[in-house]
């Protein structure tokens, strides 16, 4: 019912009303024009005219109601021009005793229900001035003595009351209208938090069944199903994809696709660089990222990225606290962005996914990590037990054949010293060894100790000390790269104890975002380093030319400063994101 009111008193209905309304009024002047009657007061006008200039007046009026009623609402001054017409009217077809008196209150009509009260008093005290001066010039001109007043009375009570009857209803219509707008924008918000919530619990159910399937997943290919299950049936994407970091290799591969597609190419595993593509490169930056730019690469092989360019992907990253885990790809409609309630969506899952992958792949990793852990203790142990002490055994033994040879005996003597050497020299090989193989999780505090032990084993006839200064978090390094440092600083360190002649060296290592610093010094006898690297090396372990390859293998670059008589100092240079070799 209400619905039926508004649509019935919309402006542009009650102003064509209005116009039917002029028509309507002229039926009284047409009715006295085809009888041929004569009016009681002479018109000014012969009465043909004035309902020819009425006629002209309302078909102006219906061709232009439109933009009449437009105006009328937006300047509704504009009806002072209709109140005059009408005031003209009355005077030339008669003033009060004029038949065109219905049509001449339409102004007041109009005032009522576009500007309610106020409009209906405003244009009935406006036309009683106008409708009294007509009926004045009108008496004036016919010499009248007297004035019908019952009959002016009433007219001029109808100027009055028929607005004010009309303004009211149009006053409570605007308010059911401020109501009724009120209540749609109610409703609105309603059905909208509605919606929010019904999705919000749908991506809920999704966490919450996607968190117990994965709870009894046993492997890091059925948590893959999972997950790529919860993104296509539970979200509603019509596919997608998941690729897994192997963190011991620092390469992304074991991708995988639901539905399955036979169409989908094998992929070997890519390492975790930039230049392999926008997915890679998403997961190194940690920014989600959508596809579909112009002559983008998104992986740096081309069946596969010939396979994802045939449609539009939302890619994910996934991480575990600072641990990269993979890349959730979600398939897109082509040319559609994902909104933001989706994309919220996505992250919900794609968080959830990341803790499941992040966990199996790290107790993978860890469980690899303690075989080799076991295995590397073992075989330390079975070298310190058996051939170390062995080889430990024979230098004291030569030692004391040496102590016992009679003076005379020089030739047995070289012999035996000789020996001696040799096997000390192996003995110190196997120590060294084991330093190589010990620390298999190296954190700062083992990376100084084991230095300190190395050296220390390297030069038992006297002391010689390791003054150490870092900066950063050496934990946050690759493990590959902490190695590599560890035996760049062993091979350094090795040679400012045994040819320095120094009885310290400093170590300092300085660790940034992108790159890592190290610096070996001492205030040894120094050399030339033209001529020792010019020399064919038959070192112990890979001696200066060995650091300076590793540093090249890594993207970096290794300076070897010295002079004779001014000590050593070695700077190393490496990029954190290089490929790392153990």
């Amino acid at each position: 019912m209400l619905s039926k009111l508004e649509s019935l008193f919309h402006s542009s209905r009650v102003f064509s009303f209005l116009v039917a309304f002029r028509w309507a009024s002229l039926i009284p002047a047409l009715l006295l024009l085809l009888q041929r009657k004569e009016l009681v007061v002479p018109p000014l006008l012969p009465p043909l005219w004035t309902f020819l200039i009425t006629l002209l007046a309302n078909a102006i009026i219906s061709l232009f109601n439109r933009s009449l009623n437009r105006l009328v609402v937006e300047r509704p001054l504009f009806m002072g021009i209709d109140l005059l017409f009408c005031a003209f009217v009355l005077t030339v077809s008669g003033g009060s005793h004029s038949p065109y008196y219905l049509y001449a209150i339409s102004p007041l009509l109009a005032g009522a229900f576009f500007l309610q009260m106020r409009g209906a008093l405003g244009t009935a005290a406006a036309f009683t001035l106008l409708y009294l001066g007509a009926d004045f010039i009108v008496q004036r001109l016919n010499d009248f003595q007297s004035v019908e007043s019952v009959a002016l009375i009433t007219q001029l009570v109808g100027i009055w009351l028929i607005p004010t009857l009309l303004a009211y209803p149009s006053v409570l219509l605007k308010e059911i209208n401020r109501a009724r707008d009120e209540l749609a924008a109610a409703r609105d918000e309603l059905a909208e938090k509605h919606e929010n919530l019904a999705a919000a619990h749908r991506q809920l159910r999704v966490i919450h069944d996607l968190t117990v399937l994965l709870q009894a997943a046993p492997d890091l290919i059925s948590v893959q199903q999972r997950v790529l299950g919860a993104v296509t049936t539970g979200l509603g994407f019509h596919r997608a994809i998941v690729g897994v970091v192997d963190p011991a290799r620092e390469e992304m591969g074991g991708w995988m696709l639901y539905p399955v597609n036979s169409s989908f190419p094998s992929v070997e595993p890519l390492s975790l660089k930039a230049e392999n593509g926008e997915v890679v490169k998403a997961l190194i930056e940690r920014k989600p990222y959508t596809t579909g730019h112009d002559g983008e690469v998104l992986v740096n092989h081309p069946l596969l990225n010939s396979w994802l360019k045939t449609c539009q992907w939302y890619v994910y990253p996934l991480f575990l606290r600072e641990h990269a885990v993979g890349v959730l790809l979600v398939e897109l409609e082509r040319g559609k962005e994902l909104t933001r309630q989706r994309e919220e969506a996505v992250a919900m899952v794609a968080n959830q996914a990341a803790l499941a992958l992040g966990t199996t792949i790290l107790c993978i990793d860890r469980a690899r990590r303690l075989a080799v852990e076991t295995e590397r203790n073992r075989i330390a142990r079975d070298i310190h037990d058996t051939v170390a002490q062995s080889l430990f055994g024979i230098v004291y033994s030569l030692d004391a054949c040496v102590n016992m040879l009679p003076l005379q005996a020089d030739e047995v003597r070289r012999e035996l010293i000789e020996l001696r050497s040799l096997a000390n020299s192996a003995h110190e090989e196997v120590r060294r060894s084991i330093f190589d193989l010990w620390p298999s999780s190296l954190t700062m505090d083992v990376f100084m100790s084991d230095l300190v032990h190395y050296v220390n084993s390297c030069c038992r006839s006297r002391t010689f000390s390791i003054v150490f200064n870092h900066h950063g978090n050496f934990n946050s390094l690759p493990s590959g790269l902490r190695r590599t440092l560890y035996r760049m600083a062993q091979e350094a360190l090795a040679n400012s104890a045994r040819h320095s002649g120094a009885d310290s060296a400093r170590l300092c290592l300085t660790i940034a975002d992108r790159e890592v610093f190290l610096d070996v010094s001492d205030q040894g006898r120094g050399f030339d380093p033209s001529v020792a690297l010019s020399r064919s090396q038959n070192r112990e372990h890979f001696g200066l030319h060995g650091i300076q390859e590793r540093a090249r293998a890594l993207g970096g670059d290794c300076d070897v400063i010295s002079q004779p008589g001014a000590g050593t100092r070695i700077l190393i240079h490496l990029p954190i994101n290089g490929h790392y070799h153990v």
